[in-house]
């Protein structure tokens, strides 16, 4: 297990319009929850990344491509809850984040100066987490890795549009990173 002194949590796209797209906003939320008060307790920052829901590339096949996958992976979300609005408020009250990093594609690090940041906090374990765990989470976790930071990824604390994609991304991750969840973190914190 890692040390909270050599942490930091790392929320990707942590924004409303990636929230109501995911399966498991309760469970998320619950997670969340449980880093909030690691967090406070521990003096672990938080890193904020928000990358556009949609962009373009300048590659027009490719963007097609991408598109449609896009469209084929939000047509398999999980159906609309009459729970989606009372979560929506949860989810807002929350986190407020601060000094959000801009990112520009699935992984953080892409054209970015996150790598440097986080070398200045001089933490070298990152607790991954937020949307989509099934692309953003899984890239970026991945590109961590071969940064060579000590990465792991939150699971409760990471969603995306289905409970299908979220476990299969999960299982693949965790062939090379450790995947944890809040429960995990309590026994030890």
């Amino acid at each position: 297990m890692f040390n909270p002194d050599d942490s930091i949590i790392i929320m990707i796209n942590y924004d409303n319009m990636f929230f109501k797209n995911v399966f498991s906003k309760m469970e998320f939320i619950m997670g969340i929850d449980y880093l909030n008060s690691y967090s406070k307790k521990f003096n672990v920052p938080f890193l904020f990344t928000q990358r556009d829901l949609n962009y373009n590339i300048t590659n027009e096949k490719l963007d097609n491509f991408r598109n449609s996958m896009n469209k084929r992976r939000l047509n398999n979300r999980a159906p609309e809850s009459n729970m989606d609005g009372k979560f929506i408020d949860e989810f807002n009250k929350k986190i407020i984040p601060e000094n959000i990093i801009k990112t520009f594609k699935e992984d953080i690090f892409y054209h970015t100066n996150i790598e440097d940041i986080l070398r200045g906090y001089k933490r070298n374990t990152l607790l991954m987490c937020g949307f989509f765990t099934d692309t953003d989470i899984f890239v970026s976790s991945f590109e961590s890795y071969v940064r060579e930071f000590n990465t792991y990824v939150v699971s409760d604390a990471s969603s995306t549009y289905s409970e299908r994609l979220y476990f299969q991304s999960l299982e693949m991750i965790a062939q090379i990173l450790p995947v944890i969840d809040t429960r995990d973190m309590e026994k030890y914190f």
